[in-house]
C-alpha cells in the first residue's frame, strides 16, 4: 500500500468528489468494509478514511477497487470511466497540500513522459527504417532508369513507356520519402520535448524531495511521531496499547521485550500451497495446531523463503481460532535475544521469563541466530525445559538441522533433537506453479496462465523469488498501463535470469550494499548510518529489498549489516519498495538497473 498522509480538516472539493466516486464503486460490491479489508489484506480503518474523504488513497487501492467491481459485473471498465477516476485521483493529490502527494503526482507525470518518450523513440526508429527502405527502392529504380536510357535505340516506344512508368514510381517514392522525412523531424521534435519535460519533472521531484526532508524533520521535531511506523501501519493490525508500549520503548523505555509480535494476517494454512516438497512438514504443523500431535517439539528446517515462517504463523492463527484463551507467543531468535538483553539491563528478567514460560505454545523463528550466544542459549534452554515439563507445545524453525548448528551447546542441541524434525525443500515446478496461481487468485491479479507457467519455469530457488518476479511483472504492467503478457514477462525476467549462480553469502550482501551506494552517489557508511534524509532512506530501502530478493540471508542478518537494524526494519523496507515499484517508474527502473548490474558483477567474479 502506498503512503497514507492525513489531509487537513478543510478538504478540497476534489477530495470529496473522489471519495464519493469511491463510495459509489464500493456500494457495487455489496459487502462491508471489514469483509473487503480482510479479502484485500488491508486495514479496515484506512479504507473507511478513503471512503469518507479524510485521506487520499494510493492509485493501487483505487485500481484494485475498480478491478474488483468490474470482475463482479463481468465486464471491464470503459476507458472514459478509468480516465475520469484517474483525473479525480490526481486532482485530489495535487490539491491535498501534502508534499508526499505532490511528489506522487510528479512521479506519475514523469512516468507518462517516460512512456511517451519510449513510444516516440520506437516510432522514430520504425520511420527511419521505412525511410531507408524507400531510399533503397528509389535508388534501385534510378539504376533501372539509367539502364533503360542506355537501351533507348533498340525500342524507343517500349523504352519510353517503361521509363515513364519508372519515373512515375520514382516521383511517388520521392514524395513518400519527403513525407517520411517530415514525419521523422516532427517525431524527433516530440521526442526532444518529451525528454525536456522528463528532465523538468525530475528536477521538480528533486526539489520536492528536499522540501519533504525539511517537512519530515520539522514534523518529527514538533510531534515526536514515528512516521515510518505510520506509513506501514496497514501491514499488521495491532491494538493501540501495543503501539503505545512500543512507542514508550522507542522514546527511551525498557519494555521492548514486552511488545507482542503480531502474527502476519496472510500467513494462514489456507494460503499455504502443499506439494511434494512440503507435504510432511505441513501435516506435522496441522497436527500441532489441532493439538493431535504426540510430540511436544516440532523442528522445521530448510533454506530461506520456502515457507518455514508461514507455517509458524499458521499454527499460531489456527490455535488462536480454536482456543481463544490460549496464550500463543511468536518470536524470532533475534528478538528473544534482544528482549533478554533489555530485561537483564533493566532488572526485569522476571517479567521476561513470565512472558515466555507461561505460554501455551511457543513459536521461535530462525533459532540458528542463537549460535555463539552462550548466555542467551542458557536462558532459552531453561525456558525450553520449563515449557517441556509443563507439557506445552514448542515449534522452532531454522535453516539447518540441529546436528549442523555451529556453536550450540550440547545440552541445547540434545533438546532440539528430542522432537520431530522435518525438512522443507525448494518447491518443484508443479508446486511453484500452484504458488503463483494462489497468489494471483488471492490478490485478484490479471495474469494469463501462460505467464504463470513462464515464471514458474524460470524462477526455481524459493517462494520469495517467485513472488518477487510476479510483483515485478505486475508492477511493470501497471506502470505501462497495459495487460500482463508473455512478452512483458520475458522483458522483466531477463533481469533476473539466468540464476544458475545464486547470490548467497555475506559477500553478496556487501556487493549489493556497495553497488547501491555507488549507484546513488553515497558511501556505504552513509547507507548504514542513522540519517533519515529522503535520498538515503530510499537507497537504503532499495538495498534491503535487493538483499531480500537476491540472497538467501534472513532479515536479521541483513539488518545487522545495515547499521545493526532489526529484522522488522528490513521487512518494512521490502513491503515499501514492493508498493513503490507499482507506483513510480523511477523506482522500478532503478531496481531493474541495479539488479542487472549486481548480477553481471557476481557472474564475472564467479568465473
Amino acid at each position: 500500500m502506498g503512503s497514507l498522509v492525513p489531509l487537513s480538516t478543510n478538504l478540497p472539493d476534489d477530495a470529496r468528489e473522489l471519495a464519493g466516486a469511491l463510495r459509489s464503486l464500493f456500494d457495487g460490491l455489496g459487502i462491508s468494509v471489514r469483509r473487503y479489508a480482510t479479502r484485500r489484506h488491508r486495514d479496515a480503518g484506512s479504507i473507511s478514511r478513503f471512503l469518507n474523504g479524510t485521506r487520499v488513497p494510493s492509485w493501487e487501492f483505487v485500481n484494485d477497487l475498480i478491478n474488483d467491481v468490474s470482475e463482479l459485473q463481468g465486464r471491464p471498465p470503459t476507458v472514459e470511466a478509468m480516465e475520469h477516476v484517474r483525473g479525480l485521483h490526481r486532482t485530489a493529490l495535487e490539491k491535498s497540500g501534502a508534499p508526499q502527494h505532490r511528489l506522487q503526482v510528479l512521479e506519475d507525470q514523469l512516468a507518462e513522459a517516460d512512456l511517451r518518450s519510449v513510444r516516440s523513440s520506437v516510432l522514430v526508429k520504425a520511420l527511419e527504417q521505412a525511410l531507408a527502405d524507400a531510399q533503397h527502392r528509389a535508388t534501385n529504380l534510378e539504376v533501372q532508369i539509367r539502364q533503360l536510357h542506355g537501351h533507348r535505340g533498340r525500342d524507343d516506344v517500349r523504352t519510353d513507356q517503361l521509363l515513364q512508368v519508372y519515373e512515375d514510381q520514382v516521383t511517388g517514392l520521392r514524395r513518400e520519402r519527403q513525407s517520411l522525412l517530415e514525419q521523422v523531424d516532427a517525431l524527433a521534435d516530440q521526442l526532444r520535448d518529451a525528454h525536456t519535460r522528463r528532465i523538468a519533472a525530475e528536477d521538480r521531484c528533486e526539489e520536492l524531495e528536499r522540501q519533504l526532508i525539511a517537512a519530515e524533520e520539522q514534523f518529527a521535531t514538533d510531534s515526536n511521531l514515528d512516521l515510518h511506523g505510520l506509513l506501514n501501519a496497514d501491514e499488521f493490525v495491532t491494538s493501540p496499547d501495543v503501539y503505545r508500549e512500543a512507542s514508550d520503548t522507542r522514546s527511551g523505555g525498557t519494555a521492548s521485550y514486552a511488545v507482542p509480535k503480531p502474527l502476519n494476517q496472510s500467513h494462514l494454512f489456507a494460503h499455504f500451497v502443499v506439494g511434494e516438497c512440503n507435504r510432511f512438514a505441513h501435516s506435522a504443523a496441522i497436527a500441532v495446531a489441532d493439538d493431535a500431535a504426540e510430540y511436544q517439539l516440532l523442528y522445521i528446517y530448510g533454506p530461506s523463503a520456502v515457507g518455514k515462517t508461514h507455517l509458524l504463523h499458521a499454527i499460531g492463527h489456527h490455535i488462536t481460532s480454536l482456543r481463544g484463551g490460549a496464550r500463543v507467543e511468536y518470536v524470532s531468535a533475534e528478538e528473544f535475544t534482544n528482549g533478554f538483553v533489555h530485561a537483564a539491563k533493566n532488572g526485569r528478567i522476571g517479567e521476561f521469563r513470565e512472558r515466555y514460560r507461561s505460554a501455551d505454545v511457543l513459536l521461535v523463528d530462525d533459532v540458528q541466530y542463537f549460535s555463539g550466544k552462550d548466555v542467551t542459549q542458557e536462558e532459552f534452554f531453561h525456558t525450553f525445559n520449563a515449557l517441556h515439563n509443563a507439557n506445552r507445545r514448542i515449534v522452532l524453525s531454522a535453516d539447518r538441522p540441529p546436528k549442523q548448528m555451529p556453536s550450540i551447546a550440547d545440552q541445547l542441541r540434545n533438546r532440539l533433537e528430542g522432537g520431530l524434525t522435518v525438512m522443507l525443500e525448494p518447491p518443484e515446478l508443479l508446486t511453484r506453479t500452484e504458488i503463483i496461481r494462489a497468489r494471483v487468485a488471492r490478490d485478484r491479479l490479471r495474469v494469463p496462465p501462460e505467464v504463470v507457467d513462464l515464471i514458474a519455469l524460470k524462477i526455481q530457488r524459493n517462494v520469495r523469488e517467485l513472488e518477487g518476479a510476479l510483483t515485478r511483472v505486475n508492477a511493470l504492467a501497471i506502470l505501462n498501463r497495459e495487460p500482463v503478457s508473455v512478452d512483458l514477462a520475458k522483458t522483466v525476467l531477463e533481469a533476473l535470469i539466468p540464476d544458475q549462480r545464486p547470490l548467497r553469502g555475506v559477500e553478496s550482501l556487501r556487493l549489493i550494499l556497495e553497488q547501491t551506494a555507488e549507484y546513488f552517489g553515497l558511501s556505504t557508511s552513509e547507507m548504514c548510518g542513522a540519517s533519515r534524509s529522503r535520498v538515503l532512506v530510499t537507497a537504503r530501502q532499495i538495498a534491503m529489498y535487493l538483499c531480500r530478493e537476491l540472497t538467501d540471508l534472513p532479515p536479521n542478518e541483513i539488518g545487522a549489516h545495515f547499521g545493526g537494524r532489526e529484522s522488522d526494519a528490513v521487512l518494512r523496507a521490502e513491503r515499501k519498495i514492493v508498493a513503490l515499484m507499482a507506483e513510480r517508474r523511477s523506482i522500478y527502473n532503478q531496481i531493474t538497473e541495479l539488479t542487472q548490474r549486481i548480477k553481471n558483477i557476481a557472474e564475472f567474479d564467479g568465473g
